[in-house]
């Protein structure tokens, strides 16, 4: 068996608290001890282990114990550890212990003796351990440092071990449940800790404390790559200095996600400072914590001085102020709420599907917006219509105009317990719940780009016309209010492909029957038919034709192409009746003209993106005020 020789040397010179996944092999060379505080939780074992040329303190991790009392694990034991995190710390005398805290593991077999002539740890013989450096030890003394020992007996051998003062020592007796792997979080007790601000954190200052309330909690995610696999969950941690996201991977997550709860406030140290990876969180800090097995976690009773969650709301009608993908806080009002819609992303596979949920949301300043939701959040959101929610990290698109977008990153709060809060609840039950609303669908640029958002408000097909909407080389967005007077019913559909996410057309094959789509190069006993058609819409001041595609159709016809299609070719009378029954409906047409060049000759076609009813009390409410503002 061969040890890693000099590899001791290159760990020291490591920084203080780096991990390191690169394999090591090392032989214990002295008897296992028990580590810390066993009535506390599961107990662990450290021991000094060997290169062959120098010697280190290691520390176990807790599903190994079982191998201790087995006596697998044993003096002269030569284990691979695969993952550890190096750390330094003053240990007796002020002077600086170095050890490593191991992740994993795996025994590589038992020699009869020491390997190699290792240097005693590097401390002073007034530093070195008594009962790490017992080699002289019986096997009887040895196998009782396994058993349970009387909790008196037990803190007169920690005190031998280590000191009254030694690092581990104090990190044990601080941090209780800190092992207990799903426990909660231990309460501090005795005389408060000294205190460093979130915001002087770096990652040249090890020793800290930091006394921070759990804003957010994200749930556990999980990634598999083709070299690494794991799970992670974050927490945005807030003093009355700043914030800071902190993340937990693999064995930390099951030991520190029952821990920490969102809107509780903790003493955290040993965390590892690191540089922010921007791309994964919203907050203004520069660094970022990394949670390892020395991270100390208790919850902290005194809370007074720890702020609540920090939000700086952007009203909806400044969105036009901001870029694309800016991340911003907004406090509205959830007007409307659409349902679970499942989509295929676009440059994602083919079988890879994504939850979405849209919400349109409403604030003071008169403006609506259409906020979407992802994945957990769009499932598990069940709050009522008019509730107020706070979005904290929404990013900002353009698609369309201005609209919104919860991140995995951003959060949510609903009905959160601030004065703006209960501002727009009483704006919102005494005058906004009955206002109209100008919206973002028609306005286009970027942020001061000049475009006046007043192109969004309620058209007419006069004004349609004479603006020469979808003119020009981008498509134009609005909105108009009419009455579908006529559906050109000749061709209301088109065989498409069966395959899910493929709307090509199938063609059917005359010699088999089959229908065939050439994308798919897959052939069907039966095409699924989607709506594309056209229909005449008109108001007071002129009419329009516009184009149908399958989620309209459906709407307006109610019922599938399918059906309409087998009507059509079945039962006419029938067929009529429902083309009947969609005509002469006044509703609200949300609609995109686009110029379109065929055969060198270019027309402007303009396609239903979205309609609905005539909401008849908001609608004379609106045209109340237009009266009003004619001051007549």
């Amino acid at each position: 068996m061969e040890l890693s020789a000099g590899e001791i040397a290159k760990i020291k010179m490591l920084d203080n608290g780096c991990s390191v996944t690169t394999p090591v092999t090392l032989q214990v060379i002295s008897n296992l001890q028990p580590f810390g505080n066993q009535n506390a939780g599961p107990l662990r074992f450290r021991c000094m282990a060997s290169d062959g040329e120098q010697s280190i303190v290691m520390v176990l991790p807790v599903h190994l114990t079982a191998l201790v009392d087995e006596q697998k694990i044993c003096r002269y034991t030569v284990l691979k550890v695969q993952r550890y995190n190096f750390t330094k710390k003053k240990g007796p005398n002020d002077q600086m212990m170095s050890f490593i805290i191991v992740g994993d593991a795996e025994i590589v077999g038992t020699a009869t003796d020491k390997l190699g002539s290792p240097e005693k740890l590097g401390m002073g013989s007034a530093a070195q351990p008594s009962a790490m450096a017992a080699p002289q030890q019986p096997q009887q003394q040895q196998q009782s440092a396994y058993q349970p020992q009387p909790q008196q007996q037990q803190q007169q051998q920690q005190q031998q071990n280590y000191g009254n003062s030694s690092f581990m020592s104090r990190v044990e007796e601080s941090k209780p449940n800190a092992y207990s792997g799903g426990a909660m979080a231990p309460v501090h007790t005795g005389n408060a800790p000294i205190l460093h601000p979130i915001k002087d954190l770096n990652p040249y200052h090890n020793r800290w404390t930091i006394r921070a309330r759990v804003t957010q909690k994200s749930a556990i995610k999980s990634w598999n790559k083709p070299n690494s696999q794991g799970r992670l969950f974050s927490v945005n941690l807030l003093d009355d200095s700043g914030e800071i996201r902190a993340t937990a991977f693999t064995q930390q997550v099951d030991r520190l996600f029952p821990m920490l709860e969102a809107g509780k406030v903790y003493y955290i140290s040993n965390a590892q400072v690191k540089m922010a990876r921007t791309q994964f969180s919203t907050l203004n800090n520069q660094y970022e914590l990394t949670f390892d097995d020395s991270t100390v976690v208790e919850q902290c009773v005194e809370t007074t001085g720890v702020p609540q969650e920090q939000f700086n709301f952007i009203p909806l009608a400044n969105l036009m102020n901001h870029e694309k993908n800016s991340i911003i806080d907004v406090l509205c009002v959830v007007r409307d709420i659409g349902d679970l819609t499942e989509i295929t992303p676009r440059n994602g596979p083919a079988d890879r599907k994504m939850i979405k949920r849209e919400l349109t949301v409403v604030d003071r300043s008169g403006y609506q917006v259409r906020l979407t939701l992802w994945g957990q959040e769009a499932t598990e959101f069940s709050l009522p219509k008019d509730s107020i929610v706070a979005f904290k990290g929404v990013r900002v698109g353009d698609f369309g105009g201005r609209t919104l977008s919860l991140p995995s990153i951003g959060a949510m709060t609903a009905n959160p317990d601030i004065s703006e809060a209960h501002m727009l609840r009483g704006w919102y039950d005494s005058t906004g719940r009955d206002s109209a609303y100008q919206a973002y669908d028609g306005v286009a640029g970027g942020a001061g780009s000049g475009a006046a958002v007043r192109q969004d408000q309620l058209k007419t097909m006069a004004q349609v016309r004479d603006e020469n909407l979808g003119g020009s080389d981008q498509p134009d967005y609005f909105t108009v209010k009419g009455t579908v007077v006529f559906i050109r019913s000749t061709s209301l559909a088109y065989p498409a492909c069966a395959s899910p996410d493929c709307n090509k057309k199938a063609i059917e094959d005359s010699m088999t029957g089959q229908w065939r789509c050439e994308k798919c190069e897959r052939s069907f006993a039966a095409p699924d038919y989607r709506y594309i058609f056209s229909v005449n819409v008109s108001d007071e001041t002129g009419h329009n034709w516009m184009q149908c595609f399958n989620d309209i159709g459906e709407k307006l016809l109610g019922c599938p192409a399918s059906e309409m299609v087998r009507l059509q070719q079945t039962d006419d009378v029938a067929f009529t009746q429902k083309i009947n029954e969609a005509t002469f409906q006044e509703m609200v047409f949300r609609c995109r003209a686009k110029s379109e060049t065929f055969n060198e000759n270019t027309r402007v076609r303009i396609s239903i993106m979205n309609m609905n009813p005539v909401d008849y009390v908001a609608e004379s409410r609106r045209l109340n005020k237009l009266i009003e503002s004619f001051s007549i």
